[in-house]
């Protein structure tokens, strides 16, 4: 008997350490995620590392007009909700019938925003880059051609070009810029277009039993008048957030 005993308090033991090293990791990882943010550092001795950061900034700034407007730049085929123009994903105006997915290709949409929206603005980053260095190098560059590339919790922005620094004996020659940021917004993009499949099939959204099985994702809705649906998508770790709207299976006045 004595014996059980230690045995059951040896098991009870291990449990409490296993708990316990859980709790301090939880811990860790919420402090990790609270850390403010680093200060932002533009270094021309480091042509890659300063267009990185021009460029994170860049699409920081993109992402953060778009992802309240649902993936538009310049909303078009939108709402007004809140103050601001919420682009609908899945619409029909007619009574009854349920709605038509207005961005089947949502992932690629958001990635030529991106791109369009920053093209400008890397380029102005290039020149500024140039009037910092050319007091001390030759610089020689050539045409630029960006794009944009969207994965699961990732945002990766490819740059080719030419760009030469030379003095005396020293010559550095790069040919690709390349900046990588963590960003939810592909995973915004793909439960956006499920939410619009659903409503585009059924007129509805389990937003409930989403959250069930994607535990990493809230779901929101909240029904204007007796047309529209405003959904926002938000990651509980970060709360990052994303707004659109939709339509579906109007129904008439007073029904």
């Amino acid at each position: 008997m004595d014996e059980g005993i230690k045995i059951n308090s040896r098991g009870q033991i291990t449990i409490f350490i296993i708990l316990a090293l859980i709790i301090v990791v939880a811990i860790l990882f919420f402090f990790a995620l609270k850390q403010p943010a680093k200060p932002q550092v533009y270094d021309e001795n480091n042509p890659q590392s300063y267009i990185e950061q021009c460029t994170r900034d860049a699409v920081s700034e993109a992402i953060g007009i778009l992802s309240p407007q649902g993936g538009d730049i310049n909303p078009r085929g939108s709402v007004l909700y809140d103050g601001v123009d919420r682009v609908y994903l899945c619409y029909n105006n007619d009574f009854y019938k349920r709605c038509v997915n207005q961005r089947p290709m949502l992932v690629e949409h958001l990635e030529d925003q991106i791109t369009e929206f920053i093209r400008p603005k890397v380029a102005d980053c290039f020149k500024s880059l140039e009037m910092k260095l050319e007091k001390r190098y030759t610089i020689e560059t050539e045409d630029m051609n960006l794009r944009t590339r969207l994965y699961p919790r990732q945002i990766t922005v490819e740059i080719d070009k030419k760009f030469k620094m030379s003095r005396e004996d020293k010559v550095i020659n790069i040919n690709q810029f390349r900046m990588n940021m963590i960003s939810p917004l592909y995973n915004f993009a793909e439960i956006g277009m499920e939410i619009a499949n659903q409503q585009a099939q059924y007129c509805h959204f389990d937003d409930l039993g989403f959250m069930i099985f994607y535990p990493s994702f809230d779901v929101t809705s909240t029904k204007t008048g007796e047309s529209d649906n405003i959904y926002t998508i938000k990651e509980r770790a970060t709360n990052q957030q994303f707004t659109f709207a939709t339509r579906s299976c109007l129904l008439p006045p007073g029904f």
